[in-house]
């Protein structure tokens, strides 16, 4: 992702700006995101893209250290996208409770098929190659997400940003 600004480098409150924009309706990111975990018809997703309210998905306690959520659904598929500041391997088991607590909100009012993290970190290491991971499905001792339920993806921006070229740097190039 060849770009003038180095994103793993800018504010919380530049986070929060960017988010800003990614959180309106039929956001080129976020309907890049169902297409890219989903396969998904960008014809099918076009306003159709429910977009939750970021108050009610703000600061979950003391376990939520996200900078930023947005929290979107499509017909049974929830997206959530979180900002993080580092990425730390062992803090995983941390943002997948606070996860939970995000399907349980929007599972409350509607059935849910399948949910999608996507966790972007400013700093850290992912994948030295690509900058990011993508895993279906989640273990650990306080919770299990089966291959048919979670797609998890993992990027890194000091990563993507020195990376080749690829499916993710392409879509985060919406991110903004």
């Amino acid at each position: 992702m060849k770009t003038e600004i180095d994103y793993s480098a800018v504010t919380n409150k530049e986070i929060e700006s960017i988010m800003d924009n990614v959180r309106k309706e039929n956001s080129p990111f976020i309907i890049e995101i169902y297409k890219y975990l989903r396969k998904l018809k960008e014809k099918d997703l076009k306003n159709n893209i429910v977009v939750y309210d970021k108050d009610e998905f703000k600061n979950f306690g003391f376990r939520d250290n996200s900078i930023a959520r947005v929290v979107t659904r499509y017909k049974d598929i929830m997206l959530c996208v979180d900002v993080y500041e580092k990425y730390n391997d062992k803090k995983i088991i941390k943002n997948m409770m606070v996860f939970a607590e995000v399907i349980h909100k929007v599972a409350a009012k509607i059935d849910l098929d399948r949910v999608i993290f996507v966790r972007i970190f400013k700093k850290g290491r992912v994948d030295k190659d690509t900058g990011f991971k993508v895993e279906r499905g989640y273990l650990d001792k306080y919770r299990e997400f089966n291959e048919d339920i979670l797609d998890l993806l993992t990027i890194s921006l000091e990563e993507i940003d020195m990376s080749k070229e690829n499916e993710v740097t392409k879509i985060m190039q919406y991110w903004q």
